[in-house]
């Protein structure tokens, strides 16, 4: 005879619960990690932090008020907290700040599962719920593969902060304990302390969660949120303050000017294109019609959170949708699918063979997925070696022209890395300048995707295109290993610029290329 899971003795529940929370853990934190230690570097990016860190350092970890990278003069107004921890954790245990950069992510990241799993206690209603939902957070893609590259440090982090925010944001409007207040507060203000995108993510969470606890107590619930937005404004006053006074207030808004509203993002929920699964959309699917049952049974808060997120997200929804998404998908797994699978045995008996199966084969399927859904790369030794040889060699004023056959700044980890490995300019490198004014962030990322096209020209084309975009270089970087990953031909090119009397070739190694222009 089976017995519910949400009818177990209290403490038989607990224990499964808990084993459920440590499973969890375990296969999430496999699939975080296994991308991470077999590389030298961080993944993807993470060169803006290392200098950001290396800044404090240098400052004797007085926050300047600009940062070295790239030497563009971009001002030092990131949220501090994370960039603080890993100075403090590089110089208190000896280990270098870019070790941390490459394995703080994946365990930050981990720690999402256990916040994530009392979320899921607060809106979930059955225990087969929770488990499912934690079990498919740990697992979904977007949960966790933006998390564990070189800038996660701050994202993780963020991610963490902005899930135990809105834990106590919604005890505060179902309880009328004070103490939720004061937790609001501290956990809102490490998270705008941490990222800039985790705060607007749990700034227009937290107002979903108003709207939908606004119907009762109504004065009561203004004057908690009145509250916790004046008591949070304080708490992270020192930082705010500080970059206004030195930088004024655009500074800080700069940021938002990479996003952009588009309405195909609303469209994406409908086409189950958001969870980056590898194979075949499945979870996608099973949260979808967790989406459905919701809307059936009149419990509107999920899909309302999850169009939120598409409507305020434009860049990176899916990456914020996985919250909403993994719990709906716990919804739909326990309404819909097993109640499906149960219903097809002929007996009592083969409708629990079935379950089995089917929560086999998820599991089997969702756990290959994660672990073939992140596509990173990183920068290789030798790489890394020619940027710092970069640094060593070659004068201060010097400014790179940085090919890589990549036009997805996001995806170009050399162009990232370029500036805090060689401590040079380059002359497109989009990352960090969404702090400066006149969206000279997206002038940037259109100037690299243009730039990466000739990587398989001549280098008179190069010349002509730099002159009409009024840009000047005095080098000329080719990632060869780079290339060879995004398959773009460089033959002509290298062919050109070696012939070239005007360059002179003055590094060569197995991964990259480094010429100068002749005086």
């Amino acid at each position: 005879m089976s017995i519910s899971l949400d009818t177990l003795p209290p403490k038989r529940e607990k224990y499964l619960l808990a084993l459920g929370l440590i499973f969890s853990l375990l296969i999430g934190g496999f699939v975080r990690f296994v991308h991470v230690l077999p590389e030298e570097y961080p993944l993807n990016d993470g060169g803006f932090y290392l200098t950001l860190i290396q800044d404090l350092q240098e400052a004797d970890a007085l926050m300047p008020a600009y940062t070295s990278y790239n030497q563009t003069g971009i001002p030092f107004a990131y949220p501090p907290l994370a960039l603080f921890t890993a100075d403090l954790l590089s110089r208190s245990l000896n280990v270098p700040a870019l070790e941390l950069i490459r394995v703080l992510p994946p365990l930050l990241s981990c720690l999402t599962i256990p916040a994530f799993y009392a979320l899921a206690n607060r809106l979930l209603s059955s225990k087969k719920q929770i488990i499912a939902a934690t079990i498919t957070y740990a697992l979904l893609p977007t949960a966790f593969d933006p998390l564990i590259v070189g800038a996660g440090l701050t994202r993780a982090a963020g991610f963490c902060f902005a899930i135990l925010t809105l834990i106590q944001i919604h005890s505060l409007y179902s309880s009328t304990h004070k103490r939720h207040v004061l937790l609001t507060i501290f956990f809102a203000g490490l998270t705008i302390l941490s990222h800039p995108g985790t705060a607007w993510f749990t700034f227009y969470s937290g107002g979903v969660l108003f709207l939908f606890s606004i119907l009762s107590q109504k004065q009561e619930q203004i004057k908690k949120s009145i509250l916790v937005v004046l008591g949070t404004a304080t708490l992270t006053s020192p930082w705010w303050a500080t970059q206004i006074h030195r930088h004024g207030l655009q500074t800080l808004l700069n940021p938002f000017q990479t996003e952009a509203f588009s309405l195909r993002a609303l469209i994406t929920p409908f086409s189950l294109l958001f969870t980056n699964e590898p194979l075949v959309d499945i979870l996608a699917v099973i949260g979808f019609l967790g989406l459905l049952i919701s809307l059936r049974d009149r419990k509107y808060l999920l899909p309302g959170w999850l169009l939120a997120v598409f409507i305020f997200e434009p860049r990176l929804s899916a990456v914020y949708a996985a919250i909403p998404m993994a719990l709906l998908v716990g919804i739909g797994l326990d309404q819909a699918v097993l109640p499906l699978v149960a219903s097809k045995g002929s007996a009592k008996r083969w409708g629990e063979k079935l379950t089995k199966i089917t929560l086999g084969f998820l599991l089997a399927y969702t756990l290959t997925a994660a672990y073939l859904a992140p596509q990173y790369k990183s920068l290789s030794g030798s790489q890394g070696d020619s940027l710092v040889w970069i640094s060593q060699h070659t004068p201060k004023s010097a400014v790179f022209i940085v090919m890589t056959g990549n036009e997805s700044y996001g995806d170009d980890y050399t162009v990232e890395w370029f500036p805090s490995l060689a401590r040079r300019q380059s002359a497109t490198t989009p990352q960090g300048h969404e702090w400066l004014p006149e969206r000279e962030f997206s002038r940037r990322v259109s100037l690299h995707a243009e730039l990466q096209t000739y990587a398989d020209a001549d280098i008179a084309s190069l010349e002509a295109w730099a002159k009409r975009h009024q840009l000047s270089f005095s080098h000329v970087y080719i990632a060869k290993k780079a290339l060879r990953e995004n398959e773009v031909p460089f033959s002509l090119f290298q062919e050109s610029i070696t012939n070239s009397s005007n360059y002179e070739l003055i590094f060569d190694n197995d991964d990259a290329l480094i010429f100068a222009k002749s005086p």
